[in-house]
């Protein structure tokens, strides 16, 4: 018999004014040889959705927000937000290990993508912008593949007219909120996320 109780999650909404890392969102991206960075493009539309479910399967995240641990979830989604009329695809990126076999030749075409990193953007206003479920596979994190992810996100948003862009974290998720404020953003205001888990 498996028994739910329903808790209320605490949750950081964290934002950045974009003139304040200019500098850095406008430094030349990253060209790491072992990763594709993919600009949205709606076929790539299931690698965003598995890159999310793989991600958030396993946290607590996927409790908060169920869609998250479901793959079919993710891909609907995945959907829902891209066909959005306020989702910014400048701001919406795939981070992809690439293999070659061995051909490291400059312009050589990879053989094989496997999607390790995931970002969203929504406008929620004429100059603010919204991030939405970054998500790095486990086996990746601390490679720099969420910053970079960030970066190009804020680069997307700010290029599109927004001056100020917005995220949310559940408190417990730590390496995250120490990514959000190295980069700048800051906290603006504790709000809670009704969730229902099973016992």
């Amino acid at each position: 018999m498996t028994i739910s109780r329903s808790v209320f999650i605490k949750r950081y909404r964290m934002q950045i004014e974009l003139a304040s890392c200019m500098d850095w969102i406008s430094q030349e991206l990253s060209t790491d040889p072992a990763i594709d960075w993919l600009a949205w493009q709606p076929k790539h539309v299931g690698l965003h959705a598995q890159v999310k479910w793989e991600s958030f399967r396993q946290e607590m995240d996927g409790n908060v927000f169920p869609c998250l641990a479901n793959r079919d979830g993710c891909k609907t989604l995945m959907r829902e937000l891209s066909s959005k009329s306020n989702f910014v695809p400048e701001a919406t990126w795939l981070a992809c290990l690439i293999d070659t076999q061995g051909e490291n030749s400059p312009g050589s075409e990879p053989l094989a993508r496997v999607g390790v990193g995931t970002i969203q953007g929504l406008r929620v206003g004429p100059v603010h912008g919204a991030i939405q479920n970054i998500g790095v596979v486990e086996a990746c994190r601390g490679r720099g593949i969420g910053k970079e992810l960030i970066r190009r996100a804020l680069r997307g948003f700010y290029l599109t007219g927004c001056r100020v862009v917005s995220l949310e974290v559940t408190t417990h998720n730590f390496r995250a909120i120490e990514l959000y404020r190295s980069v700048g953003f800051r906290n603006i205001e504790t709000v809670y996320k009704y969730s229902l888990f099973g016992g």
